[in-house]
């Protein structure tokens, strides 16, 4: 089968959209498919191997849903150009990730002529362009012939403005890549090593947890908080950092893709502070793969895909207290912190790539399916 990816994010712009696009990319190829990405350009930067992606335009970041996105311009570039990237390559099947998502994603389902089939990962209370676009963008909505949601999240906000069937097919996690094995040699000294991963931006709630490290050495004497990623308020979170524990708070920045794995066989206990607006929990995902004791915020999105007290702990958003005396109570009580780290390890398989691409697959046999009829019907 021929198949098209429309992602308006890609590799090099890191994010949990673009895991998804990859791995599936990934495995779909490994099963004998013929498959190319179509996205747009992060300004110079490029993946090692481009040879099955196909870019137009450019992606410039914007804020949304208390976070970073991106946003392709110039729009009428797409007009033309999609049509005629469509009509050469010719899919059996396009997969749109966001679908709704303009203009990339509008304008390959504007000029598709194969069957469609979208992905929705967002999740908001409250979507303003969803409200004001709602009438225009649902001959869009119209044009798909299968649409999925990534948690029970996820739908529940899409299908709040576009009813319809969807299925539910989360993300997934590379377990060959996030596994307990190699350390960061620098903390590796038997102090107990709290995690924090993500972009530097108000949803992922960081600053809440530099809030909590004051309580938690004063249980934990012996700790230290290690903060991966990067993003636009790095210098503003920095100050949350008590100055009397600065020495053992480290902000690594962003770490490659080889690097990261090591950083969670490292750590104790990953946390994850997320104030809201998540869809899923792939960072939770990564450290339980990693057989980690987990920390997060009770959240919608979460909850897709953690049980309070079976791979880790869950409390309020925004109570640095409450972060404090969950990562104390794991840290010190070794069978709690290995029993929630094991039942994580064991779950995390149920996401391996090749059992979500699986369905997924099965998903596109169905809607095939239903075209062929369509067509042959008198």
């Amino acid at each position: 089968m021929k198949i098209g990816i429309v992602t308006p994010t890609y590799y090099p712009y890191p994010g949990g959209v673009s895991e998804h696009v990859h791995h599936t990319y990934l495995e779909l190829k490994r099963q004998g498919h013929a498959v190319k990405i179509i996205t747009t350009s992060f300004g110079k930067r490029v993946t090692e191997d481009e040879k099955d992606i196909i870019r137009i335009g450019r992606s410039i970041p914007m804020l949304s849903n208390g976070s970073i996105a991106r946003m392709a311009l110039p729009p009428l570039f797409f007009s033309g150009r999609m049509k005629k990237i469509l009509d050469r390559e010719a899919f059996d099947l396009l997969h749109l990730h966001e679908p709704l998502v303009p203009p990339l994603c509008l304008a390959a389902l504007r000029d598709s002529k194969a069957v469609n089939i979208g992905t929705f990962h967002a999740f908001k209370e409250f979507s303003l362009g969803y409200a004001i676009f709602r009438s225009y963008l649902r001959k869009y909505s119209q044009k798909l012939d299968g649409r999925i949601a990534v948690s029970d999240s996820a739908k529940k906000f899409v299908s709040r403005t576009f009813p319809g069937t969807y299925r539910i097919i989360p993300n997934g996690i590379d377990l060959d890549r996030f596994k307990p094995n190699g350390k960061i040699k620098q903390f590796d000294d038997g102090t107990f090593n709290i995690l924090f991963v993500g972009r530097l931006e108000p949803r992922k709630g960081l600053k809440y947890l530099l809030r909590a490290f004051p309580r938690i050495k004063e249980k934990l004497p012996r700790s230290r908080l290690v903060i991966v990623g990067s993003g636009p308020l790095e210098r503003y979170y920095r100050p949350f950092a008590p100055r009397r524990y600065r020495s053992d708070i480290f902000f690594e920045g962003l770490v490659s893709k080889e690097k990261l794995p090591s950083y969670y066989s490292t750590c104790d206990v990953f946390c994850s502070p997320a104030t809201g607006k998540e869809s899923f929990g792939i960072v939770l995902l990564e450290a339980m793969a990693s057989g980690k004791a987990i920390v997060a915020s009770d959240i919608a999105g979460y909850r897709n895909v953690m049980t309070d007290g079976q791979e880790g702990l869950f409390v309020k958003p925004k109570q640095p207290e409450e972060i404090a005396n969950a990562v104390v109570r794991i840290g010190s009580d070794e069978s709690l912190k290995k029993r929630l780290g094991a039942n994580g390890l064991g779950k995390a398989k149920d996401y391996s790539w090749d059992n979500i691409v699986r369905k997924t697959l099965r998903f596109y046999a169905e809607h095939i399916r239903i075209a062929m009829r369509a067509w042959v019907s008198p």
